[in-house]
């Protein structure tokens, strides 16, 4: 295989992770955009917050914050929410049961 074969399927494999991570982003900024269409929001069944009303229960009595981060991202980061408690998101049954059911859970 010469060169210019080899630099085209590089630039075919690198446009093709621009264009999945290009879907990522937009799939991931749709879920965080408000809209009054339930159909674009994923389970629109679940109550969703913003960070202002947040704000205003953090802290209250029977109130849980759950940072459901991925390890590796909740490790790296450096923006938590203070007094949230990080549970690893792949393994909800074994930690879903300790919090009280009239508690209002919060996760993110």
């Amino acid at each position: 295989m010469g060169w210019k074969e080899k630099s085209l399927g590089g630039l075919i494999g690198a446009g093709f992770a621009v264009l999945l991570c290009l879907i990522a982003v937009s799939l991931v900024g749709g879920a965080t955009q408000k809209s009054t269409d339930d159909e674009a929001i994923p389970y629109p069944e679940i109550p969703r917050m913003t960070k202002e009303q947040l704000k205003e229960i953090i802290g209250k009595p029977g109130v849980v914050v759950l940072d459901c981060r991925p390890e590796e991202q909740w490790r790296a980061s450096e923006q938590v929410i203070p007094g949230a408690v990080h549970e690893n998101p792949m393994e909800v049954k074994s930690w879903a049961g300790k919090y009280a059911k009239d508690s209002t859970i919060v996760i993110y």
